[in-house]
């Protein structure tokens, strides 16, 4: 079973796991950001922007919406927002029934996203998923 975390803590988690056997210190050195910078991710006292947010991504080979994602955290801007959902077309043709060349290539690039998450963030998706096709199937 899975156990419910919040942003801050997987932040914190993800944090400590990319940091590994760096020293505080060293690893802000490395992002461009101060020692307390990262003391305060780790103990879950301040969120990072999104430019510190993106170096992280970076550093796990990441995009910034992976990251977020896994982070559950809705992306703060339009553009990154639209960037990964349907328009309002594809939208109608999905709820019609439809099936769209462009629609497949959405959920082809879904696919790659998901294969990319970290396990605890893929397990989500699956449960996910799951309940939702019980539902539809019911």
């Amino acid at each position: 079973m899975l156990v419910e975390t919040t942003p801050k803590q997987r932040l914190a988690d993800f944090v400590k796991e990319i940091r590994g056997k760096k020293s505080q210190r060293s690893f802000a050195k490395l992002l461009g950001v101060s020692y307390y910078a990262v003391q305060s991710w780790e103990k879950q006292a301040v969120w990072p922007d999104d430019d510190n947010l993106q170096k992280l991504a970076d550093l796990k080979g990441w995009t910034l919406w992976q990251l977020q994602v896994y982070l559950q955290v809705p992306p703060k801007s339009d553009k990154m927002a639209n960037k990964h959902s349907f328009d309002s077309g594809f939208v109608e043709n999905l709820e019609l029934g439809h099936s769209t060349r462009k629609l497949r290539s959405s959920v082809n690039e879904l696919l790659a996203e998901v294969r990319a998450l970290p396990f605890e963030a893929a397990a989500e998706v699956a449960k996910v998923a799951l309940e939702t096709m019980a539902a539809k199937g019911s």
